[in-house]
């Protein structure tokens, strides 16, 4: 593996021959949060891989070209993931698919804001401790600057103290705790970092 004198490439969107590896990693990091009941992780990587907007999100590639990290991106266009019952009916079928879609109805979204807000960060397990995080919010924040977005958003579940004390040594600052993700959810801190 590189070490520090070979760090990763952070580029906008996924390309084509990275959408497998993305949504396996993107599902690994976040699966328990995308649905709210078990689904095998071929069925999960199916889904994100079918809902997953390339666009919406930033990589981080090794000099080799393979990923190593990446970040969802949310603003009032949407998220990385697509919320419309496609994915679902691909991986379930017409009737167990839209039954499930209709079920993510449950799910509470943070509030509208005018903010870039950070849809997830996952970093592969070798590379981590490496700076990727770091990387890809710095990213991040440029490229909020450039679209005019005031700030970078970020949401942590109130117990992840360790996830808190990160976000705040880059500067985030916590919002009010907020009821976010499905009803039995933990409360989530949303946290701010001025651009």
């Amino acid at each position: 593996m590189p070490g520090p004198q070979t760090p990763p490439r952070i580029q906008r969107g996924i390309p084509p021959r990275l959408h497998d590896a993305a949504a396996a990693l993107y599902w690994r990091h976040f699966g328990a949060q995308i649905l709210p009941w078990p689904a095998t992780a071929r069925q999960g990587v199916a889904l994100v891989r079918a809902a997953m907007r390339p666009e919406q999100a930033l990589v981080a590639l090794a000099p080799s070209g393979r990923l190593v990290g990446m970040a969802g991106l949310r603003d009032a266009g949407g998220g990385f993931l697509a919320p419309h019952a496609k994915g679902f009916v691909a991986v379930w079928g017409p009737a167990r698919g839209r039954l499930r879609h209709l079920a993510t109805g449950l799910y509470r979204p943070g509030a509208e804001t005018a903010d870039l807000v950070l849809d997830g960060i996952a970093v592969q397990p070798q590379w981590r401790r490496q700076g990727i995080a770091r990387a890809l919010i710095g990213a991040a924040a440029a490229h909020a600057r450039r679209l005019g977005h005031p700030a970078l958003r970020a949401e942590v579940e109130a117990g992840n103290h360790g996830g808190m004390a990160a976000w705040q040594a880059m500067g985030f600052q916590p919002l009010a705790r907020q009821r976010l993700g499905w009803p039995w959810s933990a409360p989530a801190h949303v946290l701010r970092l001025a651009l």
